[in-house]
């Protein structure tokens, strides 16, 4: 009975820790937050996919959150400007994930090109901003989103969600931008170009900036962050699950049914460490995320209800 009971003790020891990433309100200058200080090799150059799974906290209210209102701390934005309305219409929101680059300054006019950002918006809905030039459209961003965001679920409902952004080339040139939430497309934008994005991916966004800092932040404004230039309030507050970066654009029918090969699987993070101030790559483990001013609830023991499924031979 006794070596039963230590040989049970040993597996148990070796098993795996489930687990998730957990986000907190924030006082100003003070985010918690995961610094990517750079991408996985080859992610950006051509199709692409970006999947996670997110459980925002819905205990906190949907209202107003303008540019550098402390409401952003605590509130889910309200706002649903028209795409391309005006110069900073994305301006009120809540940062999930920010790339949000600005090489040549932070004035409304000024290019963009680079960005890849996840926000929320319209009381619980995401949209995706991405740039692969200088745009010719107001805020220089291309908007992948549901307008008006009642035409998308809010997300605001206390369970998981499985996010994905997906780069797919359109023949006979040009790309599509898909953005799908739990196995279903709810937006998509026609562009016309298919851009290498590491020459932005690669190299600091803006000359000014710290060599410390990283190319996009998960849970804050990426320079509200690192409390650098100017301090906005945009702020994720929920969990982030298996974090994936896919060297292809998966197929509509991988992302509706949640399984997939793990063929052009770039980098997974599982985020199942359970402590520490950093996240492992399961296919390179010298590959990390850091974890900035983390919490006693930043490593959460709750994962993804099917974490396992997207390129489930990696679990």
């Amino acid at each position: 009975m006794r070596a039963l009971l230590l040989l049970l003790l040993g597996l148990a020891s070796q098993a795996v820790i489930a687990g998730s990433l957990a986000f907190v309100a924030n006082a100003p200058q003070q985010f918690d937050f995961v610094d990517v200080p750079r991408l996985p090799q080859g992610f950006g150059a051509g199709e692409f996919t970006l999947s996670l799974w997110i459980k925002p906290d819905a205990s906190h209210p949907v209202g107003p959150t303008w540019r550098a209102s402390k409401m952003q701390l605590t509130h889910w934005s309200d706002a649903d400007p028209e795409p391309y309305s005006g110069d900073g219409w994305w301006l009120a929101g809540n940062f999930l994930l920010d790339g949000h680059t600005r090489p040549e300054g932070f004035l409304a006019g000024a290019t963009r090109e680079g960005t890849f950002s996840l926000q929320f918006y319209g009381g619980g809905r995401l949209r995706w901003m991405f740039a692969d030039g200088d745009l010719e459209v107001p805020g220089k961003v291309w908007a992948v989103q549901a307008w008006p965001a009642s035409n998308a679920p809010s997300l605001l409902d206390g369970r998981w969600h499985h996010v994905a952004a997906v780069r797919r080339w359109r023949e006979p040139q040009g790309a599509t931008l898909e953005l799908w939430i739990d196995g279903t497309r709810v937006a998509q934008t026609d562009i016309p170009e298919r851009v290498d994005m590491r020459r932005w991916w690669d190299a600091l966004a803006h000359p000014d900036d710290p060599p410390e800092l990283g190319g996009w932040a998960i849970g804050a404004e990426v320079m509200t962050a690192w409390d650098y230039v100017f301090n906005q309030y945009e702020d994720y507050k929920g969990q982030i699950d298996d974090l994936r970066f896919w060297n292809r654009a998966l197929w509509p029918a991988e992302l509706a049914g949640g399984t997939s090969s793990a063929a052009g699987l770039a980098a997974h993070f599982s985020f199942d460490e359970g402590q520490g101030t950093h996240a492992a790559d399961r296919l390179d483990p010298d590959y990390r995320l850091q974890i900035h001013r983390g919490t006693p609830q930043t490593w959460s023991p709750e994962s993804a209800p099917a974490a396992a499924a997207l390129g489930a031979d990696m679990r």
